[in-house]
Order: C-alpha cells, then structure tokens, then sequence
C-alpha cells in the first residue's frame, strides 16, 4: 500500500458492521468513508487492500466470498458473500473482519 493510501485510511471512517444483501441475506462489511476530495483512485486501492489482507486472513475451511463494492467516490465497502447465512458464520466473519480493521 502507498503512503498515500496508508494517510488516507489513517483519517478515513472505517466500521465493521452486518449489511443484507439484495436478497435479504446477511453480509458482514467493512464500511470506509474517505475524507472529503479523497481521489476515487485511493479509495478503490484501499478497498482492494482490505480485501486482499482479509482473503490472506480467511481460514481456509470458510466458503464465503470476498467482494468489494465501490458506493461514490468517497465511500466503499468490502463485504462478505456467506455460503450459508447463518448466524455462526455471519458471527466468524464480523470476528475476522473486526480483528483485521483493529
């Protein structure tokens, strides 16, 4: 990651939180809001960082999907896909996602 970016998520609003999907199914986030004139640039770098660290800190026995989805160009979110949507891997993944965003 740039210094840049690394400034960037330093003054950035980040929250860790259970989104629903289009479908009604629960989804573990990240939320990241950029301060104000935050290039669009940095922030898909940094959603893209934070999605990269919690692929690498995924167990390897989890089935859910990394995704990040770009809200504007001063906000973003990385989300978990769950491949059950039940409460003991929504409840893993808000855990991994919480000890990643410390």
């Amino acid at each position: 990651m740039n210094s840049g970016t690394k400034k960037m998520m330093g003054a950035a609003k980040i929250q860790v939180t259970t989104g629903v999907s289009r479908y009604g199914n629960p989804e573990p986030q990240i939320e990241l809001r950029a301060p104000k004139g935050t290039p669009h640039r940095q922030v898909r770098a940094a959603l893209f960082a934070l999605a990269a660290e919690v692929e690498l800190e995924t167990p390897q026995h989890e089935g859910w999907i990394v995704q990040i989805d770009p809200l504007s160009d001063e906000s973003g979110r990385v989300y978990l896909e769950l491949m059950n949507c039940e409460e003991p891997e929504v409840a893993r993944g808000l855990d991994l996602l919480r000890r990643i965003c410390q």
